[in-house]
């Protein structure tokens, strides 16, 4: 097998450690991989797809390019179909496979993180491809989907192309009203004051709420901070990344991930910080 490089693309990418996780598990197992970064500015996706099909054997696919790419690729498998957007392509045999395996690392931390903890009904906070993607995975699960977003239009759409996701209010009333897990699908800068905050600032955490933030730096981000204080069940971003990152590996090499090197791999590149990840 001759070398080939796969390539995080999304905008930014400088703080991520799935360079250091992928690269440590390609390592691990002796394959001719390397796994590197490469900033794509939003709406240049489509522009740049062709050469990066060209040169590359695969994509990991970030932040804002998830649903675009669902739209690029020749074949979408069923997950990525299901939630309408892209996180993981491989190049193989002169076409370009899409997959979202986001939906199914969130569900796989999320039964690691909350044990035995019985979840029935789910809001998630954002409208994003992430929040695309959990939506999707959750109702495939069986769990009722409330979705709280401060963009109607994207909420919207993602409720009409996702059967069983009912969007609820805005203004915080009732929102944790029967809910078993929460998750935070929305970037850092939307708990400003005039973001997603408010949604939460008067609304009680109860102890034994499973509380699932997707965003990994920080490890601890308010939201959890807040939730552990309270008594919550908290899962931490990077295990979502971990899990979702393991599935990419397979589709990639068709080789089960060493998990664990992955795990420490990661921890290791979160804690030395962004200009090291």
């Amino acid at each position: 097998m001759t070398g080939q490089t796969i390539a995080l693309v999304g905008d930014p990418v400088s703080g991520s450690v799935s360079p250091a996780m992928q690269n440590a598990a390609f390592r691990k197992l002796d394959l001719p991989f390397t796994y590197e970064a490469v900033r794509v500015p939003r709406g240049e996706l489509t522009t740049s797809f062709a050469s990066l099909r060209e040169r590359l054997a695969g994509l990991n696919v970030t932040i804002p390019h998830k649903e675009e790419a669902a739209r690029l690729v020749d074949t979408l498998e069923p997950a990525a179909r299901a939630s309408g957007s892209v996180n993981t392509i491989a190049f193989r045999d002169g076409q370009a496979i899409g997959d979202s395996t986001d939906g199914g690392g969130f569900v796989r931390a999320l039964r690691r993180g909350a044990g035995h903890a019985d979840v029935r009904t789910a809001l998630i906070l954002g409208s994003g491809g992430a929040a695309r993607s959990v939506a999707s995975a959750l109702a495939g699960e069986g769990v009722a989907v409330r979705l709280c977003s401060r963009s109607g239009e994207a909420a919207s759409r993602l409720a009409s192309e996702i059967a069983g996701v009912q969007i609820v209010r805005t203004d915080g009333i009732g929102l944790l009203d029967g809910i078993d897990l929460l998750v935070s699908a929305v970037p850092p800068a939307a708990w400003e004051d005039d973001g997603a905050g408010p949604l939460l600032r008067d609304v009680p955490l109860r102890p034994g709420l499973v509380v699932f933030d997707l965003v990994y730096r920080p490890r601890r981000t308010p939201l959890l901070e807040r939730a552990h204080a309270d008594g919550c069940v908290i899962i931490e971003g990077i295990e979502m990344l971990i899990e979702q990152g393991a599935l990419s590996f397979t589709m990639w090499t068709g080789q089960d991930a060493p998990l664990e090197v992955m795990r420490d791999a990661a921890y290791e590149a979160l804690a030395a910080g962004p200009l090291a990840a």
